[in-house]
């Protein structure tokens, strides 16, 4: 077979320097094993994905000055930041020049101080200093609205971004139970319809969240397919790799009872009790999903 192969392969490079067509059976041949009349391969081999994979993983983890390939040079966007100090760890990371960095969070500023203290404020400052914009009361819903869109690419001179993150999203309705994972769900349909509107088309849109349950009940990777991304990576998250970062999870009035009414302004406290990400925390790495005409 492999013979019959070498010599199909052949024979079609001898038609194709002639200048003649192959014929019939050497196209049919041609389709079925997986390649085109010029001999190109149609359909990727397994080695060929599993390399494809794996250098999506290795592009996504970055280098060790970059965790997860973010570049100071590039757009980024931060969704749901809470206290910030994941956008300040990233502004160590750039050597304190983070002009293209944009840190947003769905709490007032005022409400933020009175959830994390005035430490928050020396974050902001920090932010500020190296370059990088906060933009208070930005929501994933609010990332429907095109005005809003509009006024978070405007903070890196009206340009689209090249990654849009979100880090341990959380609707604030508690951990178990069927209203909490409906909630959670919504929550993050929200960001993967919107924020990739926010993204230039060669863009990347993460969520980091842990595997384990009640997490893996929020089937992040069936709801971005469903909002039409294509899965890249799967990274292993290690908050030791960004530093001066917190994981800080913001308490609800009524998160004890499950109640998902509650105005953000009333967000005014933080568990520091509440357990952070560990070994099963990942990044989820996605992009828009290529048309079949290739648009």
């Amino acid at each position: 077979m492999a013979k019959k192969g070498r010599e199909a392969r052949i024979t079609r490079t001898i038609a194709r320097v002639r200048g003649e067509r192959p014929s019939a059976a050497l196209r049919k041949r041609a389709l079925t094993s997986g390649t085109g009349e010029d001999g190109a391969m149609r359909v990727k081999s397994k080695w060929r994905r599993r390399k494809d994979k794996e250098r999506a993983r290795v592009e996504a983890r970055g280098d060790a000055s970059t965790p997860h390939g973010y570049d100071g040079s590039q757009g980024t966007l931060l969704i749901g930041e809470g206290n910030g100090s994941f956008g300040l760890a990233l502004a160590t990371l750039f050597g304190g020049d983070a002009t293209r960095l944009v840190v947003t969070t769905a709490l007032t500023a005022r409400a933020s101080v009175r959830a994390y203290g005035e430490s928050f404020c020396d974050t902001v400052e920090a932010l500020e200093q190296s370059g990088a914009s906060v933009a208070y009361g930005v929501a994933c819903e609010t990332l429907a609205s095109e005005k809003a869109r509009l006024a978070l690419r405007e903070r890196i001179g009206g340009s689209a971004f090249d990654r849009v993150a979100f880090h341990f999203p959380d609707a604030g309705c508690g951990r178990v139970g069927t209203l909490s994972v409906r909630a959670q769900r919504n929550l993050l349909t929200d960001y993967l319809e919107h924020a990739p509107k926010l993204l230039k088309a060669t863009g990347e849109l993460r969520v980091t969240m842990r595997t384990s349950e009640p997490y893996a009940a929020w089937n992040v990777e069936a709801l971005a397919a469903k909002a039409g991304l294509a899965f890249k990576a799967r990274v292993e998250f290690d908050p030791a790799e960004f530093p001066g970062y917190e994981y800080t999870r913001t308490v609800w009035a009524d998160d004890e009872d499950g109640d998902c009414s509650t105005d953000a302004e009333d967000a005014v406290t933080y568990d520091e009790n509440e357990e952070g990400p560990n070994e099963d925390a990942v990044t989820y790495v996605f992009v828009k999903a290529v048309k079949p005409n290739g648009k």
